[in-house]
């Protein structure tokens, strides 16, 4: 057999894995769609692959179950949100005071969460669905606290014992995710500098709790 009768097939000018990747893609894209506006446990794989315009088929070829969907829109709504505040965090100019450093973070960080497939997704969908799923979400809160945690490190290079500003960090962390659900529940009716005001006065708080005591 020759190399090219054993060269992948192309279709469209797309080699297989293309295919693979746009099906992913399509499949994620619906998956998002349909899990941040008629919710997880009303979505069918038959009305994803619909939407997704790719035969059922493919979908348990790249995703063996719902939940396994669910998982990776989920994490791509957390990189939403965190893409979000790391590119407002970069704005800041420099020698920038450390509220008007955590202020940039948050309003980047709110804005995104003014995306109300998003929200739905990462505060309303995805807890109590199934083991697998809570532990995503409970590793990416811890993720989401080291990210925190390297940025603050900018506006704070020194800090208490690491144990301390870790428990101060989680307690950050827990405070910012229940006002972002209170304000999705609330239907967003606090405006987001007036609730951007008043976490930066919280994070600035722990910020100077993690401070060494001389």
């Amino acid at each position: 057999m020759t190399d090219q009768a054993r060269a992948p097939r192309t279709y469209g000018g797309q080699s297989p894995d293309e295919r693979t990747a746009r099906r992913r893609r399509q499949i994620l894209d619906a998956g998002r769609q349909s899990f941040g506006s008629v919710g997880f446990r009303a979505s069918t794989v038959r009305g994803i692959c619909r939407d997704a315009h790719v035969a059922d088929r493919y979908f348990y070829e790249l995703f063996p179950t719902m939940e396994d969907l669910l998982v990776a829109v989920y994490l791509e709504c957390i990189d939403t949100l965190t893409d979000a505040a790391a590119t407002a965090l970069s704005t800041a100019p420099p020698g920038a005071d450390t509220s008007e450093f955590v202020r940039r973070g948050l309003d980047g960080f709110f804005a995104a969460v003014q995306d109300r497939t998003t929200a739905r997704v990462v505060w309303l969908e995805v807890l109590g669905v199934a083991p697998q799923v809570d532990s995503t979400y409970l590793a990416t809160m811890r993720k989401f606290g080291d990210f925190m945690t390297s940025y603050l490190a900018q506006v704070l290079p020194e800090a208490a014992d690491a144990e301390f500003t870790d428990r101060l960090v989680t307690a950050a962390v827990g405070g910012l995710s229940h006002t972002a659900l209170t304000w999705i529940m609330d239907d967003y009716r606090t405006p987001r500098a007036d609730l951007v005001e008043g976490s930066v006065r919280f994070v600035v708080g722990v910020l100077e709790a993690a401070r060494p005591t001389r």
